[in-house]
């Protein structure tokens, strides 16, 4: 059985698992109070004058409290993470990886550029939503 569902595990392709684990224990992280959402969102602030650099990842990583909603968006994830990556993007992992960190990067910028009075926010559910839209 344990057999069984780490070779299943191991069959997701590269990208689609690491990032779908990396939601995953985030969010655990975040319910078993290992670190508080507060230390994930993205804040340019503190950024900038802290140098809390994480918060340029982390910020994609957390989906909220477990609940329905994050069962949902992890499900969406998963599914269209793993039909670009076996599709559209079949035997070009890297540009994959790129796909992901241009979007991140403007979704990053056009955030820091329109939110500038309430700079607070996780920007996962928008990073995920791109990947529907590819």
């Amino acid at each position: 059985m344990a057999n069984s569902v780490t070779q299943e595990y191991m069959q997701i392709p590269a990208v689609t698992r690491a990032y779908t684990t990396a939601c995953v224990l985030t969010t655990a992280a975040v319910q078993l109070e290992f670190i508080t959402p507060f230390q994930l969102y993205f804040n340019p602030d503190l950024i900038l004058k802290k140098y809390q650099i994480w918060r340029l990842i982390t910020n994609f990583l957390f989906f909220g409290p477990l609940g329905f909603s994050f069962l949902f968006n992890m499900i969406f994830l998963y599914r269209y993470c793993r039909m670009l990556e076996e599709g559209s993007f079949r035997g070009r992992t890297s540009d994959f990886v790129y796909m992901f960190l241009f979007s991140g990067v403007l979704m990053t910028v056009s955030f820091s550029i329109h939110h500038i009075n309430n700079s607070q926010a996780c920007i996962s559910s928008p990073n995920h939503v791109s990947c529907h839209y590819q």
